[in-house]
């Protein structure tokens, strides 16, 4: 369950185009904004939310991420984790990684949330870590 608070008049709550299908929830820009090339910007959404698990009343955190449409414009989302205790207006950190302007219009869908369980637990210091088969073989570890 997503519960939203709308901060501002124009802003919209997220939307799930295709319920049962959608992995995340559709976010509108509150405002126009024009990102330059290499440029990152905060575009403001206009709303707060409280995410929990519609079962279990778990909380849940938010991961902010790319639309693809918007991504095929050369607009990437970037630093997207919504915590589960934050109640602050959700923004949305976006990169145009083009060569051109890209003009996002107030009220377009700039990007999703998708729900995630909040599994953080005690962190314990240790001396060894238990044998795995991988080991610390890192990128491209397994070939092309």
């Amino acid at each position: 369950m997503l519960r939203v608070k709308c901060l501002e008049e124009g802003a919209r709550a997220p939307v799930v185009a295709h319920p049962g299908e959608d992995l995340g929830y559709d976010l509108f820009a509150l405002e126009a904004v024009v990102l330059t090339p290499r440029a990152t910007v905060k575009v403001r959404t206009g709303i707060a939310v409280e995410a929990r698990d519609p079962q279990t009343g778990a909380p849940l955190g938010l991961l902010v991420r790319d639309r693809s449409s918007v991504a095929a414009r050369g607009i990437a989302t970037t630093g997207g984790v919504i915590d589960s205790g934050y109640r602050g207006e959700i923004l949305v950190v976006m990169t145009n990684l083009g060569d051109a302007a890209v003009e996002l219009q107030a009220g377009e869908k700039i990007a999703q949330m998708v729900p995630v369980p909040v599994l953080t637990g005690l962190v314990q210091e240790v001396e060894t870590l238990e044998v795995s088969v991988r080991a610390a073989k890192g990128f491209g570890s397994t070939g092309r």
